[in-house]
C-alpha cells in the first residue's frame, strides 16, 4: 500500500520548478531594466545640479540688473565707465565687460553690455550724449556644456532729456 501511494504522487504531481536556463534568463532582463533605471537616477542628478546653476545664475543676473536700475541715468552717469559696484552707465565694447563672480561656492562668467541707441541731435545742447540705452546681462556658469545653460535679463534706459529724437 505504501508503494502504491508514492507512485500515485509521482504521476499526480503537475508541479515543476524553473530551469536554470529560465533564471538566468529572468535575470538578465531584471539587470537590463535596472541598468535603464539607474541611467535615469544619474540624468536626473545631471539636470537637477543644472537647474540649480540656472537658478543662482538668475539670482545674479537679476541683482547686477537692479543694482544697474538704481544709478540715474542723468548726464553725471551716462559717461561714467561701467565697473561693479561704483561705475556708470557708459557703453561698454561689443564684447561687454566680462567678470568672474562666485554665487553658493560655484563660479559664473558675468557679461555686461551697455549700449547706445539713441542720441541728442546735432544742433542741440549736449549733441552727440545718448538718451536711451539698452542694458544687456548675461550670467554663465562655469562648465556650461550648451547655451540653454546661460541666463540673459534686457532693459532699456532713457534719460529725461527733453525734445523730440
Amino acid at each position: 500500500m505504501m508503494n502504491r501511494q508514492c507512485v500515485n504522487r509521482r504521476t499526480d504531481s503537475t508541479q515543476r520548478g524553473f530551469t536554470l536556463l529560465e533564471a538566468a534568463i529572468a535575470l538578465v532582463v531584471l539587470m537590463i531594466i535596472g541598468l535603464g533605471i539607474a541611467s535615469l537616477f544619474t540624468y536626473a542628478i545631471q539636470a537637477n545640479s543644472r537647474a540649480d546653476d540656472r537658478e543662482l545664475a538668475m539670482a545674479i543676473a537679476q541683482k547686477r540688473m537692479e543694482w544697474l536700475r538704481t544709478i540715474p541715468f542723468t548726464t553725471q552717469t551716462r559717461t561714467v565707465a561701467y565697473s561693479y559696484p561704483n561705475g556708470g552707465l557708459a557703453a561698454t565694447a561689443t564684447s561687454g565687460v566680462i567678470e568672474n563672480v562666485t554665487n553658493a561656492g560655484r563660479p559664473y562668467s558675468v557679461t555686461t553690455i551697455i549700449t547706445d541707441l539713441s542720441t541728442v541731435p546735432a544742433g542741440n545742447p549736449d549733441a552727440g550724449s545718448p538718451t536711451l540705452k539698452r542694458i544687456q546681462v548675461s550670467v554663465t556658469p562655469a562648465g556650461a556644456a550648451t547655451a540653454f545653460e546661460s541666463v540673459t535679463i534686457t532693459t532699456q534706459r532713457s534719460t529725461q532729456v527733453t525734445g523730440i529724437y
